[in-house]
């Protein structure tokens, strides 16, 4: 099985501000707490945006007959993100733009890694560490570490902050695939069912499909050997009067 390719989004979102900076100062600091709480936001739409994109192709697809494709998106909230350790990289004297950096650290529930990497052996998939070592994602023992890096920047009224992330891309994909797999384990068990019992109904026509031509080879056998001593016997009984 393989996932549908990955379409690379890049979110900005924005937050109302109350009070929370200088008012004489244009820059948002970086950690400022609703600015913190708006990256937070933004990685948690981010997330849902990739599953939202997932699902679209597993749906054409008709990869998911038997599921409740809101149970993907609703996996998304399963996802924690933690944020410590703010700091200021850059701040731009000729926009109001803020560059900083933040230690993150997202936490996937232990029994979803367990359904993702299930799943992912029964379709020969790599495992979520092995995916996440492929793409250069620091993942142990069911947590995704990152230096995220974002830009903080204020409209011109002042009163809102749009939020630019700019190296979660892989930690997305990471998080959306170990999300997606653990939802389709159930049918991915249903198809590999289907496919069994399928196999083996065919198996079963074809050894009933030979068994009635060994019959009637073996019936074809009997009559030519049943001819054959006829015509022997006649011929023996002819002679035997000659």
């Amino acid at each position: 099985m393989k996932l549908n390719n990955k379409t690379l989004f890049v979110f900005a979102s924005v937050l109302t501000l109350t009070g929370c900076n200088n008012l004489f100062s244009k820059h948002v600091k970086c950690d400022d707490e609703s600015a913190t709480s708006l990256v937070t936001q933004v990685l948690q739409d981010d997330l849902a945006q990739s599953l939202e994109h997932e699902l679209k192709g597993l749906i054409k697809n008709g990869s998911i007959k038997d599921l409740d494709p809101a149970k993907l998106k609703l996996s998304a909230k399963n996802i924690q993100f933690s944020l410590v350790d703010s700091r200021t990289d850059f701040i731009d004297p000729n926009s109001p733009k803020t560059t900083c950096a933040i230690d993150l650290t997202a936490t996937i529930p232990s029994d979803l890694v367990k359904k993702s990497n299930k799943a992912r052996a029964k379709v020969d998939a790599v495992s979520v560490e092995e995916h996440a070592n492929n793409l250069g994602v620091n993942y142990e023992n069911n947590k995704i570490h990152l230096t995220l890096e974002y830009v903080l920047q204020p409209t011109d009224k002042g009163d809102k902050v749009l939020a630019l992330l700019k190296n979660t891309a892989n930690v997305q994909t990471v998080l959306s695939e170990t999300l997606t797999y653990a939802f389709l384990k159930p049918q991915i068990e249903k198809n590999q069912i289907k496919n069994l019992e399928a196999s083996k109904a065919a198996i079963q026509r074809n050894n009933a499909v030979y068994q009635e031509n060994n019959e009637a080879v073996e019936a074809s056998d009997a009559a030519t050997e049943a001819a054959q001593a006829a015509i022997a016997a006649a011929e023996g009984y002819d002679e035997e009067y000659e």
